[in-house]
């Protein structure tokens, strides 16, 4: 999964409502290894999973990806609200998320399906929903 995801999911993470957590909560307590999901959830590369990192890949293993929390997310990485991820907000969204050894441009090569040099909603959501089986890609 590439780092925009994982920063998304976290984003996403971070907005859900406390019933949607109350349930995670109960399986982050119960769980009783994380090692299936610890590259997958590790966003900062510490080697450790924290709280938030590990509801952030719940939500992408349980795709709850609803259209609501995808929108939020795109706005945040979208800082000036142009309709577009730049590479310089992506910068900023690595910096408030302590990622420094992020790849700007590849990221964005990789999720800009039309070669603009900045990712639409529609690239970000099918960046999003990309492995995701069964979830079909939803428009605005």
């Amino acid at each position: 999964m590439n780092k925009l995801k994982k920063m998304a999911l976290r984003v996403i993470a971070e907005s859900l409502s406390e019933e949607e957590i109350a349930g995670l909560r109960e399986m982050f307590t119960a769980m009783q290894s994380h090692l299936m999901i610890s590259k997958l959830a590790d966003v900062d590369n510490s080697g450790t999973i924290d709280y938030g990192e590990f509801i952030a890949a719940t939500v992408h293993l349980n795709k709850l990806e609803r259209e609501e929390h995808l929108v939020a997310a795109f706005r945040y990485f979208d800082k000036d609200g142009s309709g577009y991820i730049t590479v310089d907000e992506l910068q900023q969204a690595c910096a408030e998320h302590n990622m420094t050894d992020v790849l700007l441009e590849d990221i964005i090569r990789e999720v800009d399906q039309d070669n603009d040099g900045r990712i639409d909603y529609g690239e970000f959501v099918a960046m999003m929903q990309k492995g995701n089986a069964g979830i079909g890609r939803r428009t605005m």
